[in-house]
């Protein structure tokens, strides 16, 4: 493997993963639908639903929607990769 400088290192990966993404998203599209058979020769996909109870914010009162006193802050940090 040649030596590369880790910007352009990261930016292969952030390409490969996305290409993968795409790929995921294809295939999955595929068993959901049930077009692509799902056995394979080392692995078989299965379908599972799950279901899960979700707060609806919207239904709250803007009194508690506009309350500082109910909120928090978060502080996220991105690494973001551009073409020089």
């Amino acid at each position: 493997m040649r030596n590369i400088h880790p910007a352009d290192e990261l930016a292969m990966v952030l390409a490969d993963i996305d290409w993968l993404r795409q790929r995921e998203a294809f295939l999955r599209r595929g068993f959901l639908g049930d077009t692509l058979p799902r056995h394979g020769d080392e692995a078989v996909v299965e379908i599972a639903v799950f279901r899960s109870r979700r707060f609806l914010r919207d239904k709250l009162p803007p009194g508690i929607l506009e309350n500082e006193a109910y909120w928090g802050t978060q502080c996220t940090e991105h690494v973001k990769v551009r073409p020089r």
